[in-house]
């Protein structure tokens, strides 16, 4: 059944994607109003939802919705997303133009334009499946009204610890200007730098390379941190 998912764009108020059961396969509605790149995550973890659904891993409903539900189980969600990057982004593939390209935030755009993702999504696959330790940071402005700094908002890679949760912690969560965080959030250009790291009951520095991405209020900043360069 899985070799016959119907998608159909509509219009899902603030939902992302819809994916329905029948007997005879499965229907992805997906939210015609996201920007692509987020319809083709959306797209690929539903189809996540039925390959767990075939593999009768969990009972599921006849309709799912792809939201921000609290109440929605987070193991199934995150299985979803992790099925989602392998489908957009196989590890092996991936990884071959990373090799290429160069571990840097000069190939996170190329990247994500060729594997049709978010440049945040292709961030995150960067610090997972990079051969050189790294983490990927993602900094948003804060607070969005008036904002007084760069928060940190997540961050991947493989600094992990023994409960496999990454280890690795910037000393400060919010930074306020001037730095080079907020030079690569105001330029096009990337900066270079060395910033504090948490781990343990240690303060690692670390070489850290950023840029910032967007435009106007959606503007963000992605940092890769290299785990080896201190």
């Amino acid at each position: 059944r899985l070799q016959d998912i119907k998608i159909i764009k509509a219009d899902l108020d603030n939902t992302s994607a819809v994916l329905l059961r029948f007997h005879d396969g499965y229907v992805i509605k997906v939210n015609q109003k996201h920007p692509p790149v987020r319809q083709n995550f959306s797209c690929a973890h539903e189809i996540g939802h039925a390959l767990l659904s075939e593999l009768q891993l969990y009972l599921t409903e006849d309709i799912e919705y792809r939201t921000l539900n609290p109440q929605t189980p987070r193991v199934r969600e995150r299985l979803c997303d992790i099925a989602a990057t392998e489908l957009l982004m196989p590890e092996y593939v991936f990884g071959e133009y990373l090799s290429g390209f160069g571990i840097s935030v000069h190939s996170i755009e190329r990247l994500a334009n060729i594997f049709n993702v978010s440049k945040q999504a292709a961030a995150f696959r960067i610090a997972e499946v990079s051969p050189e330790p790294c983490l990927a940071l993602l900094w948003q402005p804060w607070p969005k009204n008036k904002p007084k700094g760069l928060r940190l908002v997540k961050r991947t890679g493989k600094g992990i610890n023994s409960q496999n949760r990454v280890n690795y912690m910037p000393k400060h969560n919010l930074v306020k200007p001037p730095s080079t965080l907020h030079e690569a959030y105001k330029a096009s250009s990337a900066t270079k730098s060395f910033r504090n790291f948490k781990i343990d009951n240690t303060v690692k520095r670390l070489s850290v390379e950023s840029k910032g991405y967007g435009y106007g209020e959606n503007r963000y900043v992605i940092s890769l941190a290299f785990l080896n360069n201190e």
